[in-house]
């Protein structure tokens, strides 16, 4: 009947939900909306069109969310595009924070700017030495036509 195993759900290893657990988030479904009816069928149809990667918890939350804002049935592709939306989320979440780390970790490692402006003016100096030993010597070294 299912080929999935039952396993609770936890963030290591997301198998989804069996359809067990789809009976139980359309008998939760149900709850919001009378009009959201649980068969054999229903379950074999939810089962095969919801995402493979989505827990029964994260599904009541997406859930809970649409019925606290509207009245229209929650169907399998709504809960889908709530679901990819989140992973998304969460991957640009991580993704923002990967590279403000990266930042930090580089202005950890930059040349503070004391130690660039005592470079820069010992750079200076000695390049303004060199210009005048250079005038110098031309002088000594001056051609006769």
């Amino acid at each position: 009947m299912n080929n999935l195993p039952s396993e609770p759900w936890n963030s290591q290893k997301n198998l989804g939900m069996n359809l067990s657990e789809i009976a139980i988030l359309l008998g939760f479904i149900g709850i919001y909306d009378l009009r959201v009816q649980v068969d054999e069928l229903k379950v074999r149809a939810w089962f095969e069109s919801l995402d493979k990667d989505l827990s029964l918890e994260e599904a009541k939350k997406i859930v809970s969310a649409h019925y606290s804002n509207s009245d229209l049935a929650v169907n399998p592709s709504y809960i889908n595009r709530a679901w990819r939306l989140k992973l998304k989320s969460e991957r640009d979440r991580k993704l923002s924070q990967a590279i403000g780390d990266e930042i930090e970790q580089s202005k950890l490692k930059a040349v503070p700017l004391n130690v660039v402006k005592k470079y820069t003016n010992e750079i200076r100096e000695s390049l303004n030495r060199g210009q005048s030993e250079v005038e110098e010597n031309s002088r000594d070294l001056a051609f006769d036509p």
